[in-house]
């Protein structure tokens, strides 16, 4: 079981997933351990998945050694697409059929001076974030973390705006830490976080983030949520802004 959050955001890419890596056996769930969902590939391009670790480990392979096609194609799609076809026969080849595909996958990467992040979901179809369509939930978490993204997104992304790269790391972080308190099993930390963003020369950098790092962002999680009890207490005590609601008024006596 796990979580992915992804974030496209105006200067490049967020992700971020938990750490539990479920083995099974015949769809039985036989074990929990620690590991990684994010990779710095070659690029540069950023990696995550949700679901079957051995397919995700032949897709990553795959995108792995296929950077050199991204300036050979007329369209990001084009990679994309070469990405899906190439892994899809493999898996074949061994005897994975497409109803037997398990795993979902996202990838960073920049072509023509520009990022972009792809997702591949079901059978590994392609599908790109954009302005208006810029996270996105992978993994059984998902049915935890989508109403909350949605909350967040509503609160700190007004108008559906693209957040920024330090906003995105906030954001997914605190997604990533709901799902791990509120999820029954199987999602557990410690919190993973990469980033793919353009540098101060132009070309981009793929970086997983170090744990103080991320420890920040937790402690921002944290500092948001005062903030909310704090403006609680002032609703409470009457000293909340002027459009806060009013106490409610007594109804009038019974004859």
């Amino acid at each position: 079981m796990t979580v992915v959050v992804a974030f496209n955001c105006t200067d490049g890419v967020v992700i971020a997933a938990d750490s539990m890596i479920t083995p099974n056996m015949g769809g039985i769930n036989v074990g929990h351990h620690h590991g990684m969902k994010l990779a710095v590939l070659a690029g540069p391009q950023l990696f995550a998945f949700a679901g079957d670790q051995g397919q995700a480990a032949r897709f990553r392979v795959m995108a792995d050694g296929s950077h050199a096609l991204i300036p050979q194609v007329g369209h990001p799609l084009d990679y994309s697409i070469a990405i899906s076809q190439s892994i899809i026969q493999q898996l074949q080849n061994t005897g994975i059929s497409i109803q037997m595909v398990n795993a979902n996958t996202i990838l960073a990467f920049a072509k023509d001076g520009t990022h972009h992040c792809c997702v591949f979901e079901g059978p590994l179809q392609p599908r790109f974030l954009d302005a208006n369509h810029f996270y996105v939930a992978l993994g059984s978490g998902k049915l935890s973390a989508d109403p909350f993204l949605r909350f967040l997104v509503d609160t700190f992304c007004a108008g559906n705006t693209q957040p920024s790269v330090r906003e995105g790391m906030f954001l997914a972080t605190w997604v990533v830490q709901h799902v791990i308190e509120t999820n029954p099993g199987g999602v557990a930390g410690p919190i993973r976080v990469a980033t793919f963003e353009a540098t101060v020369n132009g070309a981009f950098d793929a970086r997983n983030l170090p744990d103080d790092e991320i420890a920040e962002h937790q402690q921002a999680v944290e500092s948001a949520a005062e903030a909310l009890r704090v403006w609680r207490d002032q609703l409470q005590s009457g000293e909340a802004a002027e459009d806060a609601p009013g106490q409610p008024e007594a109804p009038p006596a019974q004859a």
